[in-house]
């Protein structure tokens, strides 16, 4: 049974947190959260969550506001109000609003997943008897990738899913978010003159003139935001930064692709909660395997876990077969790349993507479908 997709709103940290730990169940899946501000509409539409879970004490106004723009925005999502307290001489605007629950702290788990159920219920049948399904469009998918440990190929992945979606025609932009060790800009064979932690430090996160300024373009399309060009300089960088960065990007591509260090940091965990899709990548290897399971663990845990896809890399015969890696990790494998040594090394080297470079040799095929299928699961998803 699919989890019903909850976002939630709100300026409070202690409440989002604890709406967030009452989630914890196997109905509803947490996607998502923002504050309530000029980019909370557009993050919204992005994530599409089937209910949307606005926190509020006295703002009612803004968050009636909000809950008209979702309605008509965001068809199929239900939007709950939970306050501390309520002025019933709001209700009528809360009404004509389309809010389909009002609900008060404190509040316990069952009854929140209760009452999600059925406002989900609610709407979702008002949709099938509406024709107004499918009259919205994402604005934008975001694709982090990540590992459970270094050097097992997350760049060469990164780079060569940009690439691969570019040309497809898709606008693409790569955000290098391993803030200390990050060398996207390698594998493009690009030298930045501007990095994220000048963009940062300058405050300009959330201006998309300054973003595109900073930007190293590469000839197949691809725009990256590079990482800190010393170690020192990721302190400048929070996970404020690069969640007002993501939406600030938004209306501007298709997809954004965000590179990550293999650690469950802030930066990591700003980057996975704002995307549509986890491409969690392994390799066949014991100690690999060991760190990807309990990484499966920690998403499950998050409520991450649904929007992750395994990606096997480095794929070759040996003692660790495919088949004892998904009997271990208890997952389907859907995605394979081939051990090319050879092949990949010689495009490191050049600066070239491999999809560029080697683009009829089987990593190449490889890494092509791999952008295929994740183009048809988003779309699927956010469907």
């Amino acid at each position: 049974m699919e989890k019903i997709k909850v976002m939630i709103v709100g300026n409070n940290d202690n409440r989002i947190y604890e709406i967030k730990s009452l989630l914890r169940n196997d109905k509803v899946a947490f996607i998502g959260f923002s504050k309530h501000d000029e980019n909370v509409l557009d993050k919204s539409i992005s994530l599409k969550p089937h209910v949307m879970i606005i926190q509020c004490e006295d703002e009612y106004i803004a968050a009636i506001d909000l809950a008209e723009k979702i309605y008509i925005k965001i068809p199929g999502c239900a939007v709950i109000l939970l306050c501390d307290s309520f002025d019933v001489s709001m209700i009528e605007k809360v009404m004509l609003a389309g809010v389909r629950k009002v609900l008060q702290f404190p509040i316990d788990a069952a009854t929140l997943t209760e009452n999600i159920e059925l406002a989900h219920y609610m709407e979702k049948s008002r949709m099938e008897n509406s024709d107004m399904a499918g009259s919205n469009n994402m604005q934008s998918r975001i694709v982090t990738v990540f590992g459970a440990k270094g050097g097992i190929g997350k760049t060469t992945i990164t780079v060569n899913l940009a690439v691969s979606l570019a040309k497809m025609g898709k606008k693409v932009a790569v955000i290098d978010a391993d803030l200390q060790f990050g060398d996207v800009n390698v594998y493009f064979d690009i030298d930045p003159k501007d990095t994220i932690s000048e963009l940062s430090q300058g405050n300009d996160a959330g201006d998309i003139d300054a973003i595109k300024r900073m930007m190293a373009l590469h000839f197949s399309g691809v725009s990256i935001v590079c990482a800190p060009k010393s170690p020192e300089y990721a302190e400048y960088v929070s996970p404020k930064n690069i969640e007002t960065m993501i939406n600030t990007m938004r209306p501007f591509y298709d997809y954004i692709i965000i590179d990550t260090a293999p650690v469950f940091n802030d930066i990591t965990m700003a980057a996975i909660e704002n995307s549509n899709l986890v491409l969690l990548i392994s390799v066949q290897d014991i100690s690999t395997l060991r760190n990807t399971k309990i990484t499966l663990n920690i998403l499950e845990s998050l409520q991450q876990k649904e929007k992750t896809e395994l990606v096997i890399n480095r794929l070759t015969k040996g003692l660790v077969s495919l088949k004892d890696m998904q009997r271990v990790l208890n997952e389907a494998v859907k995605n394979t790349i081939t051990f090319d040594f050879k092949t990949a090394t010689t495009a490191h080297n050049k600066g070239i993507p491999i999809v560029l470079d080697a683009p009829k040799s089987e990593i190449g095929k490889d890494l092509k479908k791999l952008a295929n299928y994740v183009v048809n699961t988003i779309d699927h998803r956010v469907s």
